[in-house]
């Protein structure tokens, strides 16, 4: 458990995202707002966003869901639009990054976008976001199935019933 801890740390701070032009302002309720492409390193070396490193390092995602994960991991990528200055994406972008770390390799698979209050991401392409935080799971660049705001069991179990899904349709 312990070497987990210190791997995962580790893989956090070593990260290798490719740094992109973000702006930061202030959301009503005072937080600060990311808005474009994030990368981890931003969030893991703002004392802003502390909450982040926080949610990583104290979500246990469920072992079962998180192993079809990685069984799948080279046959999808996450677009994640997150409000940084809202609860729900706050808490759960954590728990992405976790099982991506655990999981695959969120450097490669997951591309995240800030939005402000008013959806707006500034990201290369309409998301077509009602609600935050959205994670799309896309296939070969096409959305296989998309979760908005909130989460059934679990963030992994959802992700994984996406991946089975679309595994079963690939077959049929």
């Amino acid at each position: 458990m312990r070497l987990k801890s210190l791997l995962l740390v580790g893989s956090l701070l070593l990260s290798t995202l490719t740094f992109a032009q973000t702006t930061a302002s202030r959301a009503s309720n005072g937080k600060k707002v990311l808005k474009g492409k994030i990368d981890m390193q931003t969030l893991m070396n703002d004392s802003a966003f502390a909450w982040f490193y926080t949610g990583v390092n104290g979500y246990q995602p469920n072992d079962n869901m998180l192993n079809y994960i990685k069984d799948n991991r080279g046959k999808f990528n996450i677009v994640a639009v997150v409000g940084t200055w809202e609860d729900q994406s706050r808490q759960l972008l954590p728990q992405l990054y976790k099982i991506m770390i655990l999981g695959g390799s969120p450097d490669e698979q997951v591309q995240t976008y800030g939005a402000d209050e008013k959806m707006q991401t500034s990201a290369p392409q309409d998301y077509k976001v009602k609600k935050l935080p959205t994670f799309i799971v896309l296939r070969e660049g096409k959305e296989i199935g998309r979760l908005n705001g909130e989460v059934g069991e679990s963030l992994e179990s959802d992700i994984a019933r996406i991946l089975l899904k679309a595994n079963r349709k690939d077959k049929d």
